[in-house]
């Protein structure tokens, strides 16, 4: 056996590049949220102190905790009911009061225990304030709605009820209501409290109706409509969110949020005049976000929007963040923006200086990349973005060209392959079941297999023949395997022909014995074969050895020659579980769980496989699977692919690559 990498100590992964360059950088970073950041909401602790009241987003992890946003550290305790658990936490609302004292209402679902409830806690003491008040079911139906004698008031929408009930968060104690809905609308699915231009906070509610949507506005301390506003709008949903924006000149804007399952459609109205503003916006998430010069903006999507015109003004950021779950304005700064990046952390950004995109939108990744080394001895990186290819130096980043296919037709696969006459070739399959070689010296078509003469291709390989060549394998959607030759795209072996079971992922095996094998999952081509992964010898098309069991969805397969004159072989499922297997024996070597994987060459030992996990890389050692380094991105990660000692990470907003550490 050769030696065990650990022998050799952690290893570390170098960021070399990344593409487009990463335009939000933290301020501030939160981490702890073991299963994702739920809900946030800014609390105001006094001597101009702000902090972020945060849980995470599991049922049995029902802790609140607050975070200084200047160490990201964690504040006191955690805020939960007699140390027991109260439920997943669905809605948090802060109501300051005098002297810097803020109570935070959380509102929990427990299905086992308590059902829909609101706890009422002191944010100085951490301790809970009278006893629990009914819960709401959403998000969008608990608010803090302040009164003219300085009380702060929490309107709330029982779960199972049809009215709003207003209580004292001062003392637990109901204040106001039933708010009855008028007749003809649905229940209440959101609420806001908004400002008049004479200086008077009413409570909004929005209401599904026949045309759209009713808001109504209601006094919060006699319990009286005041107003109603009919907001139509063209079959986008039903009500979900609801959002005040103040303007410079005094007047409000309402931001009314619609959901029909697919997506989620913005849409602003002026509240004096009820005249719509600006058109829809089309986007997930609705935050009012205070700048630093007084004014406010929307969050909507992946940008910010002017609330007077309705208007996109600015983005949110890249590097996987979703949209933004918080707005943080700091006291004597800027306001920062919460939102979860992959690897569970919660990051704080400014949005005001995210700079816009300087590559051009074909770079977001699309999940493909084929490493290519060109005669000289460079290496490129191909990658797609549904329909065009895009060429990468590996060493530098920089951009060394484009194919322009000049087809609308959707790419699924792409290899490389050398030619006898020196030329270098990128094989490009397509949903239509097409097949382009392009000479990537020119970037000129070299050879066509027109759509029609074969299913959709859903996987491709080069493997190398025993003469020497260098071949294409392809697996098509109706289960076909066929090796072609690259630079013409036809059928050059015919050993491969019968369908059964379509090929979800092809790979090579390079064996001790100098014989390349080509790796199939659940696929039996034209001898043999059963639902696992199998071996089989290019030259013949029969199978080598037995299967490898125990597998039902295979995603991916990646091989590890070692210098033991031993293949090891990585079979990565559908559900993110790998099984390491000895490609000779047959024997499970080990087991291991991640994302997307690759094979990245260590000095000093064998191989080691990388694997992604919550936005960071892993690396582990094939032999005994135990971790032996890792780097976080923080990116959604899509595939890798290793080349050399480097490893290209293909993300969904560009491409970056690492280097092993020697």
């Amino acid at each position: 056996m050769s030696d065990a990498l650990q022998d050799y100590g952690p290893r570390e992964l170098n960021l070399v590049w990344e593409r487009p360059a990463g335009r939000v950088r933290p301020s501030a970073t939160l981490r702890g949220f073991r299963d994702g950041l739920g809900v946030a909401v800014v609390v105001p602790v006094g001597d101009g102190r702000v902090l972020l009241a945060a849980s995470g987003d599991d049922e049995e992890d029902d802790v609140v905790r607050l975070w200084d946003l200047v160490t990201g550290e964690q504040v006191g305790g955690p805020l939960r009911e007699n140390s027991k658990q109260g439920g997943l936490v669905i809605a948090m609302v802060a109501l300051p009061f005098a002297g810097g004292h803020t109570r935070l209402a959380t509102a929990h679902y427990d299905e086992d225990d308590d059902g829909h409830v609101v706890y009422l806690w002191d944010t100085v003491t951490g301790e809970q304030v009278g006893g629990p008040l009914p819960g709401p079911e959403c998000a969008s139906n608990l608010v803090a709605v302040p009164t003219p004698d300085g009380r702060n008031l929490l309107a709330i929408t029982p779960h199972d009820e049809e009215d709003v009930w207003l209580w004292d968060a001062a003392t637990a104690e109901r204040a106001v209501g039933p708010l009855s809905a008028p007749a003809g609308v649905d229940d209440p699915s959101a609420m806001t409290a908004v400002t008049l231009a004479d200086g008077r906070t009413l409570l909004a509610t929005a209401h599904g109706h026949g045309e759209g949507a009713v808001v109504c506005l209601w006094d919060p301390v006699t319990g009286e409509l005041v107003q109603t506003l009919l907001c139509p709008h063209e079959d986008e949903g039903w009500p979900s969110g609801l959002a005040a924006v103040p303007l410079p000149d005094g007047r409000s804007v309402l931001a009314l949020s619609f959901n029909d399952d697919d997506h989620e459609t913005v849409r602003l109205w002026d509240v004096a005049t009820g005249a719509p503003v600006g058109g829809p916006i089309t986007g997930p998430g609705l935050h009012p976000v205070p700048m630093a010069d007084g004014t406010t903006l929307l969050a909507i999507g992946s940008g910010l929007w002017d609330p007077a015109s309705g208007r996109r003004i600015g983005d949110l950021g890249t590097n996987g963040v979703p949209a933004a779950v918080a707005a943080v304005p700091l006291p004597d700064g800027p306001t920062l923006l919460a939102g979860e990046v992959p690897s569970g952390a919660v990051w704080l950004w400014d949005p005001t200086t995210v700079e816009p995109p300087t590559e051009p939108e074909e770079v977001g990744w699309g999940g493909l990349v084929a490493p290519v080394t060109v005669p000289g001895g460079r290496t490129l990186l191909a990658t797609r973005s549904d329909i065009t290819v895009w060429l990468w130096d590996l060493r530098t980043g920089e951009a060394a060209g484009q194919l322009h296919t000049g087809d609308t037709d959707v790419l699924t696969a792409m290899a490389a392959a050398p030619l006898p006459d020196g030329r270098t070739v990128l094989v490009t399959g397509r949903r239509s079941g097409a097949l382009q070689s392009w000479d990537l010296a020119t970037g000129g078509l070299v050879g066509l297999l027109p759509p029609g003469r074969t299913s959709a291709i859903v996987t491709m390989v080069p493997i190398t023949t025993p003469d020497g060549r260098v071949l294409i394998a392809t697996g098509s959607h109706s289960g076909i395997i066929r090796l072609r030759d690259p630079e013409t795209c036809e059928t050059a072996s015919d050993v491969f022909n019968r369908p059964d079971r379509p090929p979800l992922v092809l790979g090579c095996v390079p064996m001790p014995d100098g014989r390349t094998l080509l790796a199939s999952s659940e696929a039996t081509p034209a001898r043999g074969g059963g639902k696992a992964v199998r071996l089989w010898d290019p030259a013949t098309g029969l199978p080598v050895g037995a299967p490898f069991e125990n597998h039902r969805h295979v995603e991916h397969l990646a091989a590890m020659p070692l210098a033991d004159d031993r293949t090891l072989l990585a079979v990565r499922d559908f559900d993110g579980s790998i099984r390491v297997w000895d490609a000779g024996s047959r024997q499970l070597v080990g087991e291991l769980t991640g994302g997307p994987m690759a094979v990245i060459a260590a000095s000093g030992g064998h191989p080691l496989l990388a694997v992604t996990r919550r936005g960071a890389i892993e690396l582990w050692d094939p032999l005994t699977c135990q971790w032996v380094g890792s780097r976080l991105l923080e990116r959604p990660i899509k595939a890798l692919a290793g080349v050399g000692s480097n490893l290209v990470v293909g993300c969904t907003d560009g491409l970056a690559v690492v280097d092993l550490v020697s």
